[in-house]
């Protein structure tokens, strides 16, 4: 092959990937600022990974080799409908699954069929997609609840007086309190990660590379529990300072790779277990003879397809169809017999918050004994990184613990049937009667996932993604009962929804 033929060849790769990168360069910075939080920094080692399992099969796969399979048009189509979805919807998850989609492609296009002796490496690089909040929420509750029982437990046996309140853990002395951070979430990921390379080094057996994957929840637990329990100990024993900042990190490192050990050892027993597999067939050597128009076309297509789908992603959320409507600023500061204390959010709450606008105020009545905290962020329009979003994870976030959940339903002074989703939460002895809805265009909507579909129906229907999140907690008093605070907040909320039309427009 003369020379500038040889450069040709790889040309057309080059380009493909450099349109990928640049049509998709802000989704690939979002994605960035989702790795860059503490549970996802795993993410980075993932294309190092992959290249380097790829490096590893370089003698009998040919990468060299080119296919030029057009099959390979119907992954990156479907993946760039997947993230027009994802953009609509706000469902953020869904443009890194995209971009996932999109490599994938690529390489079908390039390689072909010949693609399958690379499932191991393509499914290590779909690790570059964060889990979705509302997956890292339920993993971190329940792992954050398993680790502190565990590490109480330890500390009895050790002869601790101590008392657990969800994931708070009194010693008497001082109280520990295990947040999102200490939830054992951040050893989880990865070792499922290790086990996976474990299984795919060592253990040649499908049965043992299930054993190593279940070997994992409880492996974070224990020792996340072990963590705990030290860093109660040495409270007790009046070294609080060895349990914070350097030494806190260091012993979460030590802990990590005490489980890496672990997880290690039990795939080198696995290994003796059993007769290894036969090895797997290397398969044809690559390459198929196509007329030397297609790699051509197929890369103008493609260029075509990831410039102009980006484009189109960043420009499809709009607000050039809003109606008009009043601003937060001269929301009623009295309510029937409710009057206000208007309040203001910090900066970085605002900037967590995505909101073009908000009203956020505490409302007072001289007859009860409660008050009700009020916050309705609005949304210009909404995608990806601006957007509503349900209360749970900042409740969950703040300490709160749930101890009951409800829709509540009732008429408004207009006739009209409203669905509000209550809770309540707890944290030491305050209690609050916690309900949100979302409201959309004129919809009342309690389920994230509804929101998300009506989202994507009226950015197609209508060229609208404004709404707005009505949020709406009440502190309950010492003896008050549930269904005496149910009737408060709903005549509340029934004079907040009589006025909320000139805020957030139908």
């Amino acid at each position: 092959m003369m020379p500038n033929q040889n450069t040709l060849k790889y040309a057309l790769p080059g380009l493909m990937i450099a349109a990928f990168v640049l049509g998709f360069l802000p989704l690939l910075q979002k994605m960035a600022i989702r790795w860059d939080s503490g549970d996802n920094s795993y993410c980075y080692l993932m294309v190092p990974l992959f290249l380097y399992l790829c490096w590893e099969k370089k003698n009998e796969f040919h990468f060299g080799q080119f296919s030029w399979s057009l099959w390979g048009l119907v992954p990156v189509l479907l993946s760039i409908l997947v993230m027009i979805a994802g953009e609509l919807g706000s469902m953020e998850t869904l443009l890194y699954i995209g971009i996932w989609g999109c490599a994938v492609g690529i390489m079908f296009i390039l390689y072909g069929l010949r693609l399958r002796q690379l499932l191991f490496p393509l499914l290590i690089l779909a690790f570059i997609v964060p889990m979705p909040p509302f997956v890292n929420r339920l993993l971190t509750f329940n792992l954050k609840l398993a680790a502190s029982s565990l590490s109480v437990a330890l500390l009895r046996i050790a002869g601790v007086s101590v008392l657990q309140d969800g994931n708070i853990i009194d010693l008497g002395i001082t109280q520990l309190q295990v947040v999102d951070a200490c939830s054992g979430l951040r050893y989880f990921v990865p070792l499922i990660l290790m086990a996976l390379l474990f299984g795919y080094f060592y253990c040649k057996r499908l049965w043992q590379k299930i054993v190593l994957l279940l070997v994992v929840p409880p492996l974070s637990i224990v020792v996340n529990g072990l963590r705990i329990f030290a860093t109660g100990m040495l409270h007790v024993w009046g070294r609080p300072e060895l349990a914070e900042n350097f030494f806190h990190d260091f012993s979460g490192w030590i802990v990590f790779m005490f489980a890496g050990a672990v997880l290690f050892g039990v795939s080198m027993i696995l290994k003796r277990f059993g007769a290894a597999s036969d090895a797997e067939p290397v398969g044809d050597a690559g390459g198929r003879v196509v007329k030397p128009m297609i790699p051509a076309a197929v890369t103008i297509v493609l260029c075509l397809l990831f410039v102009g789908s980006g484009y189109a992603l960043q420009s499809l959320p709009s607000a050039a169809n809003l109606p008009a409507r009043k601003s937060f600023d001269s929301f009623p500061m009295r309510i029937g017999d409710w009057q206000a204390k208007r309040s203001y959010l910090s900066e970085d709450i605002l900037n967590s918050l995505w909101a073009d606008d908000y009203i956020t105020a505490t409302y007072f009545r001289d007859d009860l004994p409660n008050s009700i905290q009020l916050l309705i962020p609005f949304y210009e329009y909404q995608g990806t990184r601006h957007t509503a979003h349900a209360p749970q994870s900042c409740m969950l976030g703040g300490g709160w613990a749930m101890i009951g959940s409800r829709d509540h339903t009732f008429q408004t002074e207009n006739g009209k049937l409203l669905t509000l989703r209550t809770a309540i939460w707890q944290k030491g002895d305050t209690r609050l009667l916690g309900s949100y809805f979302f409201f959309q265009r004129g919809r009342v909507i309690v389920s994230p996932w509804m929101n998300k579909y009506w989202l994507m129906i009226d950015a197609f229907t209508q060229r609208r993604t404004d709404g707005a999140l009505v949020r709406v907690e009440m502190t309950l008093a010492p003896n008050q009962s549930r269904e005496e605070a149910y009737r408060i907040l709903e005549e509340f909320v029934k004079r907040v929804f009589a006025v909320l039309p000139e805020y957030v427009p139908l």
